[in-house]
Order: C-alpha cells, then sequence, then structure tokens
C-alpha cells in the first residue's frame, strides 16, 4: 500500500462514507447525503443498529465537512430516535446539517421535543419517507424538509402529499429521481429539491455529433496520452491553445507551487512541473472544455471523483490489466454520454484507450466493466455489490473505503482551484 491511500487518519474507520447530490430547480447542488456502513470487515452491508452507526459517522464526520461536501452545502444524515435523544446531531455544524428521521419518530414526545431544540439550535429537520402518516399529521410543523420518494407512489400520491407540505410552509424533495422524465414530471408538480441520478442518464438526440471544438480537445487529448511524447511538439501544440496556456502559466505561478522564479514558457512549465503531474492536469483541463455550457457541475466532479478513486485503487494493488493512468482516464471518460449528450458509441473512437477499456465504456461484459461497476455501486451505497465485486477484483476493502474518501477531497481541490482560476480570468 502506497502513502497515498494508507488510512493515516481515523476518520477512514470504522465506517465506508459515499455521499449522494441533491439539486435545486437551476441543477446546482443544494446538499449531500451521507451514505454509511460499518468498516471493511464488517460480514454484512445492512446495520442492525442504527443509532451506533449514525454516532460513528457524526464522529468520524468531524474530520471537516467543508472539505468533504464543498463549501456550504448541506449535510443530510439520517438518525435514529435513540440517538436523537442522545443529541447525537451536535457532533455535526448546525446550519449545514438537516437531521432525517422517519415519520414515525414524530410519534415520540421525547424525540419531538429534541427535534423542535434542534431547529432551535440552528438545525434543519428533514422527515424522510414522508406517507403522510394520519397519526403525524398535527406533528409536522417541526420539519422544514420533506422528502419523499417518487417511485413508490404514483402520481397522483405524490401530488397529494405535495400540496400537504406546501400547507404547512415546508420544502418537499423528490428522490429516487432516475430519469430525465421523472425529473421532468417532479419539476411539473413542483418540488424544488431533486434527489437520484437523472443528470446520469442523459435524453440522446439521433444524429448529434460532436462539435469541431469537441473533436480539437479531444485531438490534444490523444496527443498528451502518447507513451513516450515529444516535448517539443506538445508545448507548441499547448502553446497555441490561448485558453489552455493561460490557465496552466496562472496554475503554476499561484502560491500553491512557489517556484522562485515566474513560470514564462509552456516547456519551462513542463520540465519544472514534471511530465506526470501536468499530464493529470491537463487530462482534467481538457474534459471540462468538452463539456458544454450548462451542464450540471457535479457530472464533471463525478467524472474527476471517479478518475481519482479507480487511480488510487489501482496505484495500491500490482495488477497487470489495470494500470493507475488507464484507470484514471476509464473513470474521467466514463461520464462522458450524459456530459455530451451523445451516445458513447459515437464517442469512444475519439478517445486515447485501448479496446478493453473501450468495451467497459460501452457497457460490454469483461474486467474493467467490473471497476465501473464497483464504482457506480459505492456511488449509490449499494454495498453488498460493492463487497462482491471487491472480492471479484480481488481487491482490499479498507483501500476501497480510503481511496473514495481521499478522491472526494483531491476532486473538491481541483475545483477549488478552478474556481480561483475562472475569477482570475473574469
Amino acid at each position: 500500500m502506497t502513502d497515498e491511500t494508507a488510512p493515516a487518519a481515523s476518520c477512514f474507520l470504522p465506517t465506508f462514507l459515499a455521499r449522494q447530490p441533491v439539486f435545486d430547480v437551476h441543477g446546482k447542488v443544494w446538499g449531500y447525503e451521507l451514505l454509511f456502513r460499518r468498516g471493511p470487515e464488517a460480514d454484512r452491508a445492512m446495520i442492525a443498529d442504527c443509532d451506533q452507526a449514525t454516532i460513528s459517522v457524526a464522529a468520524e464526520s468531524t474530520f471537516g465537512p467543508e472539505d468533504f461536501f464543498g463549501g456550504n452545502a448541506k449535510v443530510l444524515i439520517n438518525f435514529g430516535q435513540r440517538s436523537i435523544l442522545d443529541a447525537v446531531p451536535y457532533a455535526l455544524p448546525p446550519g449545514q446539517t438537516v437531521v432525517q428521521v422517519p415519520e414515525e419518530a414524530l410519534l415520540d414526545d421525547g424525540v419531538l421535543r429534541a427535534l423542535e431544540t434542534l431547529g432551535h439550535d440552528g438545525y434543519s429537520v428533514a422527515v424522510d419517507d414522508f406517507a403522510g402518516r394520519a397519526d403525524c399529521a398535527a406533528r409536522l410543523g417541526t420539519a422544514e424538509l420533506f422528502i419523499i420518494d417518487v417511485l413508490a407512489h404514483p402520481p397522483r400520491e405524490v401530488a397529494a402529499l405535495l400540496e400537504r407540505v406546501r400547507a404547512i410552509g415546508a420544502t418537499a424533495l423528490a428522490k429516487k429521481v432516475e430519469t430525465m422524465e421523472a425529473y421532468a414530471q417532479a419539476r411539473h408538480l413542483g418540488f424544488t429539491l431533486f434527489q437520484g441520478f437523472f443528470f446520469k442518464r442523459p435524453e440522446l438526440v439521433a444524429g448529434r455529433k460532436l462539435t469541431s471544438h469537441q473533436q480539437s480537445r479531444f485531438a490534444l487529448l490523444k496527443a498528451v496520452e502518447v507513451k513516450d511524447p515529444d516535448f517539443e511538439v506538445l508545448a507548441r501544440d499547448i502553446q497555441t491553445d490561448v485558453s489552455i496556456s493561460y490557465r496552466l502559466l496562472f496554475y503554476l505561478n499561484s502560491a500553491a507551487f512557489a517556484f522562485s522564479q515566474p513560470i514564462r514558457s509552456i516547456r519551462q512549465a513542463i520540465v519544472l512541473l514534471g511530465w506526470k503531474q501536468l499530464q493529470s492536469w491537463l487530462r482534467v483541463v481538457i474534459l471540462s472544455d468538452v463539456m458544454p455550457a450548462g451542464k450540471p457541475s457535479e457530472l464533471f466532479f463525478s467524472a474527476v471523483q471517479r478518475a481519482k478513486f479507480l487511480e488510487l485503487i489501482a496505484r495500491s494493488h500490482e495488477f497487470a490489466e489495470a494500470q493507475p493512468d488507464s484507470m484514471f482516464l476509464l473513470g474521467l471518460f466514463s461520464l462522458l454520454e450524459p456530459m455530451l449528450d451523445t451516445p458513447m458509441a459515437d464517442i469512444v473512437d475519439n478517445l486515447p484507450l485501448d479496446g478493453a477499456l473501450k468495451d467497459a465504456l460501452l457497457d460490454r461484459p469483461g474486467y474493467h466493466g467490473k471497476w465501473l461497476d464497483l464504482v457506480r455501486a459505492h456511488e449509490n451505497g449499494h454495498w453488498e455489490q460493492l463487497d462482491t465485486l471487491t472480492d471479484e477484483l480481488a481487491l482490499n476493502r479498507l483501500v476501497v473505503a480510503v481511496s473514495y474518501y481521499k478522491s472526494v477531497l483531491w476532486a473538491n481541490a481541483f475545483f477549488q482551484h478552478g474556481a480561483a482560476q475562472a475569477e482570475a480570468g473574469a
């Protein structure tokens, strides 16, 4: 195991973490639900003692939610009744934390009083899987967010539940929004928050082709991925691209590097930064350039995070079939279809990948496809499937957990720097 993936901090134990985004009506990330499980030694994916699991998650989350979740995004965590009574939510910051409870928890007078106190102290209270129980009707005023499973109810029932939420002046979140059609329907009903994987399932347009700009970016990417690049030619190619040249020089002249003298040429940048580090930076920047305006930024974040996740796992194991560089590209390109609204079959020929990796992107069965299945299982909190794939791929479960955590931090850091570059260029 390398230092980069070593579990140096206690926050990796004893919990696996995953996060699922919640979007607002503008496609912006409003918050993240934190999904959890017991550590890699657990025999079962489901946790029998929900309250003990919540206590663990709350304790481990004190590593700095602004790093793991980014900015001021809300953090949604399910709490059992005992953990509410034991004041466990106070382990997390007010203002950012949304305390999720099942609807039936409102029937307990002690829990209801504790939730009211939490609300007074700056915490948000959410009712998860809201179903409009008659015996809870008089106790809904404590919550400001109601989460409705749009797959569990027909549209007429969903609309009725939504009306009840509106009547008490609260906000409704539609969860399990898995398709663009379901997203459109939820918006039409009046939901303002959405959770699900609809943004990863695009409405593909027949006959849509890559633009000339996107094709030129993929051409540059192929030049970057040459095994033994000609640095003179590469420097010349980069220099002819004003946008990338400017961002690269800004990146290198930032306080993060503190070079003794300003970097003034692309060739100098290649020498000082080192090819491997420059290559990783260029891969991500080129991918950001091919994504059309208006696409959810979470798509790009997920692609970058997937790339680092797979790279870190591969780097901690010695598999001839799974080289770290190749696995980085596999993760990076895995969301190109929803990013470009173009069938993956029309994209893969432009990618600098071998046949096995292209087969994985096309969802053809094979070894590399299991790595992408591993990513999806972790993202969705499908822990039993994650365990099965981890064992099939002969991976260390702890390495998988640590790699996910570190990949989120790495992607957050990249995006924070990208935001600084955008401000400087404005």
